[in-house]
């Protein structure tokens, strides 16, 4: 899933539609009202680190998508290791 494969996706697509364009799921959620909640994880990388995520949701209602919904969720500075980073790069090089 890509941010634009989400904005592709229109509401009142069926569930078989939805993965037929952007593939299956991350994770379902089963709501109490019935309604599902399909989850799509896109992680943005630079080199071998991951500094972003952005996760999609699509809510279906008897097999129809009702709503989208966004998150973007950015890990803290402090798990990035300056020295890690370029020993780790100097490993390889």
């Amino acid at each position: 899933m890509t941010m634009h494969s989400f904005y592709e996706i229109p509401i009142g697509s069926s569930s078989s539609e939805i993965v037929a364009q952007v593939g299956e799921p991350y994770q379902i959620h089963k709501l109490s009202d019935g309604s599902v909640e399909y989850e799509y994880i896109e992680r943005l990388n630079a080199g071998i680190r991951n500094f972003e995520e952005c996760h999609y949701y699509l809510l279906l209602k008897e097999d129809r998508v009702v709503s989208k919904r966004m998150k973007q969720i950015t890990p803290p500075p402090y798990r990035f290791d300056s020295y890690d980073m370029q020993t780790t790069q100097n490993q390889r090089g």
